[in-house]
């Protein structure tokens, strides 16, 4: 008799401990743990994939000694910079041709290790990256945007930061089984970085009444 009940205790505890697990699985695969884990493995082995490609096939082709002019006074300042225009639509045109193509020709299974281990779905603190893994898809939603983008920032005292860089942005669809969702990849390539140098000022610093006095004098 007092085996039989342990027997039955054991088999309620065993199915109570299933159905436990089953419902905790159940409920870490379609949390919001899983989903942010999946987006950010997707997003950043599409930007590695995507820049790697523009870095190594486009951007070695492309001119860009000719890209901006600087001119400058008889002094030899830089007075204002001319931006190429027309080069900077090739560039562009370029550019968004690589994506368009490598978008067309896209295949998922180039991502090796875009992966989702189970020990995420139960615990990203606890199991991490143990146990096996299920296979991320990853498939192109939509076309490249691509746009060059000139900034010009304060740099130091009086010198000016000119970036001239690629601002590109693709829409993935992330499929797992049973789930599937978009993620906008975007990347920053820096084409041209260049400090345009000012003339720097020089100051007296009057620490009487905490005001800097131009050096020479201005009336």
């Amino acid at each position: 008799m007092k085996l039989g009940k342990y027997k039955i205790l054991f088999k309620t505890a065993l199915f109570i401990g299933l159905f436990l697990f089953c419902v905790s699985f159940i409920s870490g695969y379609f949390s919001e743990r899983v989903k942010t884990y999946v987006k950010q493995q997707a997003t950043l082995a599409a930007t590695n994939l995507l820049s790697e490609a523009i870095k190594s096939e486009v951007l070695p082709n492309i001119d860009l000694d000719n890209l901006i002019k600087f001119i400058t006074n008889e002094n030899n300042k830089v007075e204002s910079v001319f931006v190429n225009t027309y080069q900077i639509n090739q560039i562009a045109a370029q550019i968004s041709g690589k994506l368009s193509e490598l978008l067309r020709d896209f295949d998922s299974r180039e991502l090796e290790n875009l992966r989702l281990p189970l020990g995420i779905i139960l615990s990203d603190t606890l199991f991490g990256s143990l146990g096996p893994a299920i296979n991320i898809r990853l498939l192109p939603a939509g076309s490249a945007v691509v746009d060059i983008v000139s900034k010009c920032e304060n740099h130091g005292i009086n010198n000016t930061l000119l970036t001239i860089e690629v601002n590109a942005s693709v829409l993935f669809a992330v499929i797992i089984p049973l789930q599937k969702n978009e993620v906008r990849v975007d990347m920053h390539i820096p084409l041209i970085v260049h400090i345009v140098q000012g003339e720097v000022p020089r100051y007296y610093y009057n620490n009487k009444d905490s005001e800097f006095i131009p050096h020479p004098i201005m009336e």
